[in-house]
């Protein structure tokens, strides 16, 4: 029963195997966004409700999460319910395609599938988190222009090859790359994901980079300690 839960410092958050579990591409997400002057923020694919939860602690704004899994869904709701934040969040069942809103947002988040390969999870919950079965890339970067607000900002992280696809697709969208974080496991291995930060405006971006690990095992780099230790127990 304790695997079912995730603890963090103001919040904790049940997972089951069924669907995805709380790991580090969300937490780094969810930390890393700057939502300090968002009113209402769309969380795409939404899962656990970790980043409606993460962001609802370091911001004021009201949010709404959409997921297609009806499992998701209810963990999602059960879990912001046990928050101090359930009056702020409100949970949807169904795909961003569908989703409709009077108002649009002036901040956008998603952790996405984005495994592409013919070979999926077994289970359908997991093939539907994990593998872009349901939300492939160009899929969600019309989607985020439909919903984000002219002067509104959009985050997604993706692994490394496909954040450059991505970024190409929101481009010819009118959606440019404000800032890239390049997170690597440790200093001497390449970046395995991109934190992408986007909007209606073009500039030149400023990147960074973070690598998670010193070198040795559970040796997190005072970077990574910095950007999660509002949400992490262990920091």
């Amino acid at each position: 029963m304790r695997d079912d839960f995730f603890t963090f410092k103001q919040f904790r958050v049940m997972h089951r195997k069924s669907i995805m579990k709380v790991g580090t591409d969300g937490v780094l997400l969810g930390a890393y966004v700057d939502c300090k002057n968002a009113k209402r923020i769309l969380d795409i694919g939404t899962g656990t409700g970790l980043l409606c939860l993460m962001l609802a602690q370091k911001c004021d704004a009201l949010i709404h999460g959409i997921d297609i899994n009806d499992e998701a869904v209810e963990v999602a709701k059960f879990n912001v319910e046990q928050s101090k934040w359930s009056d702020r969040i409100t949970i949807f069942q169904l795909s961003v395609q569908d989703f409709v809103s009077e108002e649009k947002y002036d901040l956008i988040v998603s952790n996405p599938p984005f495994y592409t390969t013919d070979v999926v999870a077994p289970e359908k919950g997991r093939a539907l988190a994990r593998h872009d079965l349901s939300l492939n890339i160009s899929e969600l970067a019309v989607s985020v222009d439909r919903l984000l607000s002219d002067d509104g900002r959009c985050y997604v992280i993706y692994p490394t090859e496909q954040a450059v696809l991505f970024e190409a697709e929101a481009s010819k969208l009118g959606l440019f790359a404000l800032r890239r974080l390049y997170v690597s496991s440790r200093p001497d291995v390449p970046p395995i994901r991109t934190i992408l930060e986007l909007s209606r405006k073009q500039c030149e971006p400023e990147n960074d980079s973070l690598f998670i690990e010193n070198g040795a095992r559970h040796d997190f780099s005072e970077k990574y300690r910095s950007l999660t230790k509002d949400y992490y127990l262990k920091f």
